[in-house]
């Protein structure tokens, strides 16, 4: 069963048995919390063909090759607005984000990656003119 922590020296000489692993019952009965650690050897079919496997799909180790393209920052100019600041009278900093973001969408290198899911705040934070040129995702239409 799954509670079954460990096995008994008799469970461990069955499933020997029935792998038809050479190992002798003396070294099983010398330490049976550590059995001896068996390798068919590299000329063994089972060690050939895995291998094999792993150079037909290309290394032992899974690997990550990255593809992706570099990606287009927005122009300098883009943060320009942002960067002014909004002179003596204090800014909200949801509408400095609103701003920053409207200018960033309008990038044409960089606003195809922007997409923005507003669930219900929208128009509290002024981003009702968003509707109609980002596309802003609106679950009920």
């Amino acid at each position: 069963t799954h509670q079954m922590k460990k096995l008994t020296v008799a469970d461990l000489k069955d499933f020997r048995d029935y792998l038809r692993i050479p190992i002798t019952d003396e070294q099983l009965d010398a330490d049976p919390y550590a059995p001896p650690y068996y390798h068919p050897g590299a000329d063994a079919p089972e060690i050939k063909y895995l291998h094999e496997r792993r150079a037909a799909l290309g290394g032992s180790v899974p690997e990550r090759r990255n593809a992706a393209a570099a990606v287009d920052l927005p122009a300098a100019a883009t943060f320009d607005v942002a960067k002014r600041g909004s002179g003596k009278q204090q800014a909200a900093t949801t509408m400095a984000f609103v701003r920053l973001l409207k200018d960033l969408i309008r990038d044409k290198a960089f606003g195809h990656r922007i997409v923005p899911i507003v669930p219900d705040e929208s128009r509290t934070f002024g981003m009702d003119a968003f509707f109609p040129t980002a596309k802003i995702y609106n679950p009920k239409g």
